[in-house]
């Protein structure tokens, strides 16, 4: 402190006082390290073991490696920056001073430390402060004379302890089948020999697909886009790449580099760029008015962090803002990762439900159908060309005088605005000024969401029968052209919404309560001029409703059918927004209001008359390709001779063939490289718009180095990550299978390997199956069936040790309640309802209904569960909508697939007992087991081992029958059994 005083008497009290403080403070610290004196800990410390997690916890946030959050200049990860503090006596003077303002942590960080972690920083810096590289960045290391069971029997011989007793036989079995293959063993398994019963499931197709779905929850993957439309995506031909990759048994480091780069492989096959799908399994955002390069960034950042949650183990996002808090992860490298993943041909503002790049991959009958189609339309196309000729003069004769010959457009209007550059009679524009365009006839409005035209609705009565049309050009994904609807309040009126080429129309008395609403199945091209026409007959019903596209008839999903009030209002007509949040992108053009229904031929004449009228006007030279084809069209079926009709018709019929079948080819999202690279530069906190340093492509220099002749692309990353010299890889992917077997991983953060992981539980055993696995040519089966042959596996999980109920010793074997398709799957299979087909689109099985409305934007979405083999598919296979997960995955801890997910939240809750007892899967699946069990000698027994894997016990037994014998259904037994603890239970 500086004192400003000229007098001396004040300034040596002062100075007096500064040296009082500082012998309080100094017989403060010793008395401190004299208490400390009984705690010190015993033998020589070890860093990693002993020190890191204290400093970890306590001190990297402000003493680690974020350079620019590091305060006083202290870095305390780094031996020589953190040595003259260490060896000088500051550290442990903070750490133990009374005096609050001194202390370290600081009180307000909420943080501190007991009198065993400083009594242990004490003897560590007495010892020589010996730092150690993080273990997870330590090469692996292994012994040749090693195994599981003697690295787990030598950790329980220094506790004392021993392996427990084998488990019984049908226990194994059935635990080892619900471990490899999700699904119960079947009868005959259990009078196998148990190695024999592990290469069966280890062969089995049902094994790539237990083996998914945890790779599944890593890749984030879901069969709708997120966000605010959360509409569907195709991704389905990815999930089927995964199951047939681990039947198949792919080595790891090419399943790998195949999802990482397959694209970028020499001669890539379609197999190869499918697996690419990896990286496009992110959420998408179509909501209007979200800024493009923000969530393009979004998208890349997320493929960073999932791809490095995934095969690292490393929480790399938290470096996206600034320099990793705890580990050596630099602002600066998480954007040379970035730049890997920056070049995907896309937008960040979707306006496809399944965003480019794709790949469509027809199936083997789909490309001869195809290759038939295609020659049927090349041969209705020849036949037609002569006759096309010979239409051409006699067409530009009609088109003279074809006004006299087109229908005529109704004359009794309540209005009619046609625009041509100027506004009708009553119609004010309000927003910013009006954009003119060409339009059908003359000129259309051009709107942008902030302007639109008013026009009074004087004598319009709504409840009374009324037509509404108008053409559109449509550029936006959501929006609306046309409305009629309070802003406020009941919201009373009608609306007619955009979105996604569908026509959707709201007829309401009091939204949400009184109301129809209904959406077009067919859709409308967006950018190219449509005629829509709404008719109601004022009967309050969605039966009296109809909509026309293009004059015809559409086909309605209906939402909601509750019309009981007015939908009258005082509102004008509003062309070109709802409301202050909802305007339209696109052009309007011919707006029609008649008090009267429209039938399917004159809504044909209204598209005609006002269609061809459009195209005779506009000169031959401009008229676009797909205008001469309505033209012909219009000719040719009204004034064409019979031989001519056919020919044209067989034409349109073989192209509309093609298209349908196109359509209905499926297919996947993948990587893609841009042929001129974006470039990649560091973002300033973060931010989208705030690009600092340009970087190039990198990897963090602390975990491996870069190869110096591999490439600067994916390819070179992912090769990268499999090196013998990556130390993560290997250890990652291995305690995600013990994980697999025993219920928690070896090290029991599997999304962090970093400093603020939990260490390995067995550190030599981590290491001793990440060599092995690496060195088998990464195969998965094997390291399998290594764990579950082992005496370690194979041990009794009856509790033994009150003192260690997480198991960390391994001194039982594993159990746990099973997850969520395991619940579910395991009843299909008891019951025999399992549909056993493997692979394929996704389905949708019973779920209770309301819930897609309850969550859909407008409550547009309606779920309609499958008839037939859908409903009884392996749970894998079911719809993921990234809003409203089906309810019994989402209540047993199955996630939303929003983000990456490596280990799945444990919970025990009333719900869950709530969903066994009553949903309907359950109740269907024990009908089922009960309808099964019919003539069986002993149907209780029947029921019992097929869902146990044994036979009752007499007390057992006597129970369930007393249900029979109080007048229980069969269906009642089988409930009961399904819901035992030891059938939900892997043991």
């Amino acid at each position: 402190m500086i004192y400003a005083s000229d007098d001396e008497g004040k300034l040596q009290s002062v100075r007096n006082f500064g040296r009082l403080c500082l012998s309080v403070r100094f017989a403060s610290y010793i008395l401190a390290l004299v208490s400390l004196q009984p705690v010190l800990a015993a033998g020589e410390l070890e860093f990693n073991r002993d020190i890191r997690p204290i400093l970890s916890d306590n001190c990297f946030s402000c003493h680690g490696p974020d350079a620019k959050g590091r305060k006083a200049d202290l870095r305390l990860d780094v031996r020589d920056e953190a040595l003259k503090a260490l060896t000088g006596g500051d550290v442990m003077e903070r750490i133990t001073t009374v005096d609050v303002d001194d202390l370290m942590p600081p009180p307000e960080s909420n943080k501190k430390l007991s009198a065993a972690q400083k009594a242990t920083l004490k003897q560590w810096i007495a010892e020589g402060a010996k730092y150690q590289k993080h273990w997870a960045f330590e090469p692996p290391r292994k012994q040749p004379d090693e195994s599981i069971d003697s690295l787990v029997g030598a950790r329980l011989k220094q506790k004392g302890l021993s392996l427990a007793p084998e488990a019984a036989h049908s226990t194994l079995i059935r635990r080892v089948a619900l471990d490899l293959t999700g699904l119960p063993p079947s009868p005959e398994m259990l009078k196998k020999p148990y190695e024999a019963v592990v290469d069966e499931l280890l062969a089995s197709k049902h094994f790539g697909e237990h083996m998914a779905v945890a790779w599944l929850d890593a890749a984030r993957y879901a069969d709708t886009n997120g966000y605010f439309g959360d509409k569907p995506r195709q991704m389905w031909l990815w999930r089927d790449w995964v199951i047939d990759a681990f039947n198949a048994n792919m080595p790891f480091d090419q399943f790998t580099i195949e999802q990482l780069a397959g694209d970028l492989l020499p001669n890539a096959t379609v197999r190869q760029r499918i697996a690419t799908g990896f990286n496009r399994n992110h959420m998408a955002n179509n909501e209007s008015g979200s800024i493009d390069e923000e969530f393009r960034t979004e998208y890349v950042v997320d493929r960073v962090d999932t791809t490095m949650t995934t095969w690292l183990g490393l929480t790399a996002g938290c470096a996206q803002c600034h320099d990793h808090k705890f580990d050596p992860i630099s602002q600066a490298e998480f954007y040379q990762l970035f730049a890997f993943f920056n070049n995907v041909p896309e937008q960040g503002l979707i306006k496809e439900e399944n965003p480019p790049p794709l790949l469509q991959v027809p199936s083997p009958e789909q490309e001869r159908k195809f290759a038939e189609l295609k020659q049927e339309a090349q041969r209705a196309k020849a036949a037609f060309e002569p006759m096309r000729k010979k239409l051409v003069p006699v067409m530009t004769a009609w088109e003279k005088e074809a006004e006299s010959s087109l229908p005529v457009l109704p004359k009794e209007n309540v209005l009619h605005e046609s625009f041509s550059g100027t506004l009708g009679a009553g119609s004010t524009a309000h927003g910013t000024p009006l954009t003119f365009a060409p339009g059908l006839r003359g000129e259309a409005v051009k709107f942008d969401a902030t302007q639109h035209v008013e026009a009074s609705m004087k004598g319009f009565e709504a409840d009374k029968p009324w037509t509404i049309s108008l053409w559109l050009n449509a550029d936006g994904s959501l929006s609306c052209p046309l409305s009629l609807i309070e802003p406020q309040g009941d919201r009373r009126g009608i609306e007619v919404i955009w979105q996604k080429g569908r026509a959707q129309v709201n007829l309401v008395h009091r939204w949400g309560v009184s109301a129809i609403e209904v959406a077009t199945v067919e859709s409308m091209i967006s950018k190219t001029w449509h005629h829509l026409a709404i008719s109601h007959d004022g009967s309050r019903k969605a039966a009296g409703l109809s909509v026309f596209i293009d004059g015809a008839l559409a086909t309605l999903e209906v939402r909601r059918d509750t019309l009981d009030g007015s939908i009258a209002n005082h509102e004008p007509l509003r062309i070109g927004r709802r409301d202050a949040n909802l305007g339209f992108y696109g052009m309007i053009d011919e707006v029609r209001i008649v008090p009267s229904v429209l039938d399917e031929k004159t809504a044909q004449d209204w598209f005609c008359g006002e269609r061809i009228r459009g195209i005779v006007e506009a000169p031959a030279a401009k008229r676009l390709v797909r205008d001469k084809e309505v033209l012909l069209d219009y000719y040719v079926d009204h004034f064409a001779d019979v031989p001519v009709q056919t020919a044209r018709r067989e034409v349109k019929q073989s192209l509309q063939a093609e298209k349908d079948l196109l359509e209905a080819i499926p297919t996947v999202l993948v990587m893609q490289e841009m042929e001129k690279p974006r470039t990649a530069h560091v973002l300033e906190r973060g931010q989208y718009d705030k690009p600092g340093k340009e970087v190039q492509p990198g990897v963090p220099v602390a975990v491996a180095a870069w190869k110096e002749n591999a490439p600067r692309n994916r390819l070179g990353f992912a090769e990268w990550l499999v090196s013998a010299e990556n130390p993560l890889t290997a250890r990652v992917a291995v305690n995600r299978l013990w994980q697999q077997c025993f219920g928690e991983g070896l090290v029991r953060t599997p999304n962090d390997f970093g400093s603020q992981s939990e260490p390995p539980t067995h550190p030599e055993l981590l290491d001793w199956l990440a060599v092995t696995f690496r060195d088998s040519g990464w195969d998965v089966k094997a390291l399998l069936k290594r764990i579950v042959l082992s005496k370690t596996y194979r041990q009794s999980s009856q509790v033994t040790r009150e003192d260690d109920p997480e198991n960390r010793l391994l001194a039982r074997g594993p159990s746990g309640r099973l997850s969520a398709e395991m619940l579910r799957d395991q009843a299909l299979t008891i019951s025999g309802l399992l549909v056993p087909k493997v692979g394929g689109p996704s389905v949708k099985p019973f779920q209770p209904p309301g819930l897609w409305e309850a969550v859909s934007y407008n409550g547009e979405e309606t779920y309609v569960p499958d008839a037939g083999e859908g409903l009884w598919r392996r749970s894998l296979y079911t719809y993921v909508k990234r809003q409203s997960p089906h309810p019994m995955l989402l209540t047993f801890d199955g996630p939303t697939r929003e983000k990456c997910t490596v280990r799945r939240a444990r919970t025990n809750t009333p719900l869950q007992a709530l969903m066994l007892l009553n949903d309907e899967t359950f109740m269907k699946a024990a009908e089922a087991l009960a309808k099964h069990s019919e003539g069986q000698k002993d149907r209780i027994a029947w029921m019992f081992r097929a869902a146990t894997s044994r036979d009752p016990q007499p007390d057992e037994r006597e129970l369930l029958e007393g249900l029979i014998q109080r007048g229980r259904s069969w269906s009642l037994v089988a409930h009961t059994i399904l819901n035992l603890d030891e059938v939900i239970t892997k043991r």
